[in-house]
């Protein structure tokens, strides 16, 4: 017999999934009971968050529970989200049997029809509760455009940041969600879903995700299957799973990537086997274009990943600190950046083709677009600022560090170009939350690279960040 979900206390802003499988298995819970949970929290907080853009119409999801209820009654259990509800980023395509859109945030698209749902949604059981708001276009539609913002969706505001949003602290200032997955974060953060699913091509994941207190991951590329996903680029995209602990982490991206080890086998909660190094963050930050400086922020930031750094190096096996990691800026080529150039090459047909094949039927800036328009690279230069970033970013970046120092490891900032290392490489790169900036509420998260299809790595340290660094708090303003 289900329980009551007010007499069991069930707390949405601090459930995980082994307390909501506790519950289910144990009978005390259903998932029919579990999406009413979820929909009273969204209604309660959407108007203001905007976190979320559209619901599955609730008789598709009472139907959807009533079949994962009854099979789990008769011993069937797809995977440890069974009957759990989930929110997915609005660029991840969803048949319109399942009753949502796939529009990218975008105008233009509503009303599309994708002819199948992208494939990382088969089979883990999980209920697709809805879509979240993101930056446009997964933020390439336009040119240093405010993060969070789409026509269908309007600007999404943190839930820990008081007083909102102010547009006059740069397009990812210390009162923005970040992006472009930040939807994604901010519902898993209000307690919207349990757990959900962004994408990233350059910080989607790690930025948003450091903005909401979550762990999450960018994966190798290749790992998480791209098909069904409004695509940017093939060599830079993917899924990646947004969480409040390193266990559902772990869960949601053995469901996305189906590895031949389970990604929950390397939780340990330890630092024994893990060799790591650091980046300056004096030198790792956004310019003051993308984040205004605040001076208060600026006195805790700093002491704060210091003191960070030295928890690690009284437990890390070997700590090397501000090793001299290759930044972004060696990424030019010819007088260009070459990872956007190669990102603009990419998308121009990527995007095209997806709209013409896979689809059926306030911030006047589409500058992005309109220069990926134009633009005409030939195969030869392609290739030439492909193998560019490549060897800057693994040879001469990342896999230098790693081997020249001896490390596992290298964290730094969340709040820098970190993820454009991972990005150029195609190597994995995780989020771990740290703080909260006493000046306007707003978490602060540090970001870590690995060596290519060392995803594994990355999920151990973020499970021994978890054991050392304190518990990461809900939201206050939304704590009853």
């Amino acid at each position: 017999m289900a329980s009551n979900l007010d007499t069991l206390a069930l707390d949405v802003l601090t459930a995980d999934v082994q307390t909501l499988q506790s519950l289910l298995r144990d009978g005390h819970v259903t998932s029919h009971a579990l999406i009413d949970a979820y929909l009273n929290q969204i209604r309660k907080h959407n108007d203001v968050l905007r976190a979320v853009i559209d619901t599955t119409p609730r008789e598709l999801l009472l139907r959807r529970a009533q079949a994962l209820d009854d099979e789990r009654r008769a011993g069937i259990m797809r995977s440890p989200l069974h009957g759990i509800p989930i929110l997915i980023k609005d660029n991840i395509a969803t048949h319109p049997s399942l009753g949502l859109g796939t529009r990218a945030g975008s105008l233009a698209l509503v009303g599309s029809k994708p002819r199948k749902s992208a494939v990382i949604l088969i089979e883990s059981g999980a209920i697709i509760l809805g879509k979240t708001n993101l930056s446009e276009f997964a933020n390439w539609r336009g040119v240093m455009l405010v993060s969070g913002w789409t026509g269908v969706g309007g600007q999404v505001q943190s839930a820990y940041v008081r007083g909102g949003i102010r547009y006059d602290d740069g397009n990812d200032g210390h009162s923005n969600p970040s992006g472009s997955s930040s939807g994604s974060a901010v519902a898993v953060s209000a307690g919207f879903s349990l757990v959900s699913i962004g994408t990233e091509t350059d910080g989607s994941l790690i930025c948003p995700a450091g903005r909401a207190s979550l762990y999450t991951i960018k994966p190798t590329i290749g790992l998480v299957p791209q098909d069904g996903i409004i695509p940017a680029s093939p060599i830079f995209d993917t899924a990646g799973p947004m969480t409040k602990s390193v266990y559902d982490l772990a869960v949601l991206l053995d469901a996305i990537s189906k590895p031949e080890r389970p990604f929950v086998s390397y939780l340990n909660g330890s630092w024994e086997e893990l060799s790591i190094a650091t980046l300056d963050p004096y030198l790792w930050k956004f310019p003051d274009s993308f984040i205004k400086p605040v001076a208060e922020a600026d006195e805790q930031i700093y002491p704060e990943i210091a003191a960070a750094y030295n928890t690690i190096k009284a437990k890390a096996k070997r700590f090397v600190e501000n090793v001299p990691l290759t930044t972004a800026d060696a990424f030019e080529f010819n007088g260009e950046n070459a990872e956007l150039t190669i990102l603009k090459a990419d998308m121009k047909p990527l995007l095209n083709d997806f709209l013409q094949n896979y689809l059926e039927g306030i911030h006047n800036n589409q500058d992005f677009f309109l220069q990926t328009q134009k633009q005409n690279l030939d195969a030869e230069t392609y290739s030439k600022m492909l193998e560019h970033v490549r060897k800057v970013s693994r040879n001469e970046g990342i896999d230098r560090i790693l081997k020249e120092y001896d490390v596992d490891v290298v964290i730094g900032p969340a709040d820098s170009f970190i993820t454009s290392l991972a990005t150029a490489s195609g190597y994995p790169v995780a989020g771990m939350p740290l703080t909260y900036l006493s000046f306007n509420g707003r978490p602060l998260g540090l970001a870590a690279l690995a060596g290519r299809n060392q995803d594994a790595t990355l999920v151990k340290m973020m499970s021994a960040w978890e054991a050392t660094f304190p518990k990461r708090k809900p939201p206050p303003e939304l704590v009853a």
